[in-house]
């Protein structure tokens, strides 16, 4: 009684910092996207709403958004998992395990940066190609960013996230003993195939579910990257509230705080349904 007594005043602190500004920030938000505030205010009004709810863009955005974030994730996965299977112990020895903390040290704005020196028709790739009398010129480089397809957008994520993920599973890999687990299913005859599919990838994915669903809402709500390396149309819902925001037209700012509402509430109530059913299976499986 006493352990919980003297961690109530930093659970308090904890809600205090972390949960009341985002109740309060989605509380204005909402608040003036309803009329309720700001310098535009008439009263209270559903027309905003209306607006952004009936516009096809709000949802053709938050589709490619979570197109975008999920496919920049699900690779991200299958090349950590690539890696640490192609390299094996090495991959957690050095200097390969301090070379993956170097992609972590470039903000998302450094990284797109970089992108486009890298995969730019203007880009040091295209430049390399034309030398070598692959391409005619520089512009004939296949398009890599801007493209409708968010190529860019992911090859960019993946840049930042694998190495990330790398580093993770090498962790978890030392921490679950899978090493151990693989040499007892060796000896009952499974093949190295086997022993990832059936053994490492169960263990590390299960394991790490709670992280990989946080970075896949990062990546969805993700802004600096594609604001420069993504096409202007679709675009995704950070970049769709930004212009919202930005517009010459003044009287749209409450349908960008009724757009970023939505998307709030949306990755909210997901990622509480998912904690909630998360949950649950693991009630299910101590009652089992």
């Amino acid at each position: 009684m006493t352990s919980v007594r003297r961690r109530q005043p930093w659970i308090a602190v904890f809600v205090l910092v972390t949960v009341v500004p985002i109740v309060a920030g989605l509380v204005f938000m909402a608040t003036y996207a309803s009329g309720g505030i700001g310098l535009l205010s008439h009263g209270w009004t559903d027309a905003y709403w209306l607006r952004v709810l009936g516009d096809a863009r709000t949802w053709s955005s938050l589709g490619y958004s979570f197109a975008v974030g999920l496919v920049s994730l699900l690779v991200s996965i299958l090349v950590a998992l690539g890696a640490l299977a192609a390299l094996g112990p090495w991959a957690m020895r050095r200097p390969l395990s301090s070379l993956w903390f170097v992609p972590l040290t470039a903000p998302p704005l450094v990284a797109a940066i970089i992108s486009v020196e890298m995969f730019g028709n203007a880009g040091w790739l295209a430049r390399v190609a034309h030398a070598l009398g692959w391409i005619q010129s520089p512009v004939d480089f296949p398009d890599v960013l801007f493209t409708a397809s968010g190529l860019g957008i992911i090859v960019t994520h993946v840049a930042l996230v694998a190495p990330f993920l790398v580093l993770l599973f090498g962790r978890l890999e030392r921490h679950l003993r899978l090493d151990a687990l693989a040499r007892v299913a060796h000896t009952l005859g499974a093949s190295r195939m086997q022993v990832w599919t059936r053994v490492r990838i169960p263990a590390l994915l299960r394991t790490a579910e709670p992280t990989l669903t946080v970075y896949g809402l990062v990546l969805v709500g993700a802004f600096e990257i594609p604001l420069l390396v993504g096409a202007q149309s679709p675009s995704m819902i950070s970049v769709l509230i930004e212009r919202q925001f930005a517009h010459f037209d003044i009287t749209t700012k409450p349908e960008a705080y009724a757009l970023a509402t939505l998307y709030a509430l949306i990755a909210m109530s997901l990622l509480l349904a998912w904690f909630g059913w998360r949950g649950t299976r693991r009630m299910q499986g101590h009652g089992a």
